[in-house]
């Protein structure tokens, strides 16, 4: 993993001196990065398809356009390229730190006490790309055999008292005796025995009824622990009246001898290498990679997707707002056209005394394109098209077929469009009322619930 983070730097690396090579203007890489990727994708795709929305919020020229355009997408890469750079860089830190941290885990396994069971350990042999997983079988640690006398002795000593059970001592045995088959702790085997099985059994039951005379029975106690063993006699006096599934390859059997040899001990160490495989009690796994990676895939996914939503609110706002300014514009040109001017001078006068607005930015262009030379018509069409609003685009059909044709009912297509607009205007403003009181209703809902808490609550303190 480590070097496909080296190769990702030094593709970033190579792409900076190129970049800066061929777009030195540009004052920092990031920018001069993005505009290389952006001319490179440019030969190869379309990145063309954004100019149609980008044109509706900005009113410029076709080169402004273009410019637009190239900001809008070496923008958008430039966050995606700081999003993979961080993300890589976070992988590659993470990879050296486990690189570094891998000499100071040690393959030390630690044993459970004499009391604990056998436990399972995970080993992992092989490296990342070829890493199998392996139940090392731990049994707790084994007394050495000076240690296990010790222990024996201290039984011995305790079973002197504990064998009477109901008896008054060794030289009065007249009930059944309580011969354990482990000791207290659990850890080692008892087995019992005499002379005279018949009359002492080994579960502890004394059988004396047909006991005619008091005799002297040898009970021998034998402690055994693994290979070790030792036995202790006690002489009474009778008064008459005890795994897994084997795995065949090497691993097996040479961590099990490990494990095996080293039982004395609180702890053993594995090899770091049996057979030129990898030994580790750390799993590697590279899904965190994976997750780095894909969220910032995510990201990636986000900044683009969250980069055209605020497109397309922008293009939705600018709408709205010609929507809004339509019905006063239609009857601004009625009026002006009423007292005898011409088109071209109403539209004038209205960039002349009207605020700064989308409508108004779309004219002046529009007239800029008249006062070069452009033809008045042809300009006209344009202005709808470029508005792209069914109710502009039949509006300047109107005043582009009029210069055309010469017809002299203008005047009254545009008293009839005045009339249509305010209709049209009345629509709009009733929806907009219907998409507000949907927004308002869960609003009305969270405080309906407010309230019925308020009135309830008090009822159910009282109960």
């Amino acid at each position: 993993m480590l070097v496909i983070n080296l190769i990702i730097i030094i593709v970033f690396f190579m792409l900076a001196l190129i970049s800066r090579k061929h777009f030195s203007k540009y004052k920092n890489v990031l920018g001069a990065m993005s505009q290389f990727i952006y001319e490179f994708l440019c030969k190869k795709i379309k990145l063309n398809k954004k100019q149609t929305d980008l044109r509706k919020i900005n009113v410029v020229s076709d080169s402004g356009l273009k410019e637009i355009c190239r900001l809008y997408y070496t923008k958008i890469i430039s966050i995606c390229m700081v999003i993979i750079f961080t993300i890589n860089l976070a992988c590659m830190l993470l990879a050296v730190t486990r690189q570094l941290n891998k000499g100071k885990v040690s393959n030390i396994v630690q044993r459970g006490d004499y009391d604990d069971g056998v436990t399972v350990t995970k080993v992992y042999i092989g490296d990342l790309d070829e890493q199998t997983e392996y139940d090392l079988v731990v049994y707790p640690q084994e007394y050495t055999y000076e240690e296990f006398i010790a222990e024996a002795e201290k039984i011995f000593n305790e079973l002197r008292v504990d064998i009477l059970a109901n008896n008054e001592d060794l030289d009065h045995i007249k009930e059944d005796l309580n011969l354990p088959a482990y000791d207290k702790k659990g850890r080692f085997d008892i087995s019992w025995s005499s002379d005279y099985p018949e009359y002492i059994f080994p579960s502890g039951k004394v059988n004396i009824e047909d006991l005619k005379c008091d005799i002297k029975v040898n009970l021998v106690a034998k402690i055994s622990y693994l290979d070790y063993m030792v036995e202790r006699n006690y002489n009474l006096i009778l008064i008459s009246d005890r795994a897994s599934e084997k795995l065949s390859d090497k691993f097996d059997v040479v961590l099990k001898q490990i494990e095996s040899n080293s039982r004395n001990s609180s702890s053993f160490e594995i090899p770091d290498e049996i057979e030129g495989k990898k030994i580790s009690l750390e799993k590697l796994d590279n899904s965190i990679y994976k997750q780095l990676f894909l969220l910032g895939i995510a990201a990636c996914f986000f900044t683009v997707v969250c980069s055209n939503s605020a497109l397309q609110q922008k293009k939705t706002s600018r709408n709205n707002m010609l929507m809004i300014l339509y019905p006063s514009f239609v009857n601004r040109i009625c009026l002006l056209m009423g007292s005898g001017m011409n088109i071209r001078n109403c539209l004038v006068n209205i960039i002349a005394n009207s605020e700064k607005n989308i409508l108004i930015s779309e004219l002046e262009y529009t007239m800029n394109q008249i006062k070069s030379g452009y033809d008045e018509a042809s300009a006209y069409e344009e202005l709808g098209i470029r508005i792209g609003i069914p109710q502009y685009n039949r509006l300047m059909s109107h005043i582009s077929q009029n210069l055309r044709m010469g017809t002299k009912d203008l005047r009254e297509l545009m008293v009839d469009e005045v009339k249509e607009a305010m209709e049209e205007r009345k629509e709009y403003a009733k929806k907009k009322g219907e998409k507000a009181s949907t927004k308002l209703l869960f609003p009305m809902i969270i405080l309906m619930s407010v309230v019925i808490v308020i009135i309830m609550f008090p009822a159910f303190v009282g109960l």
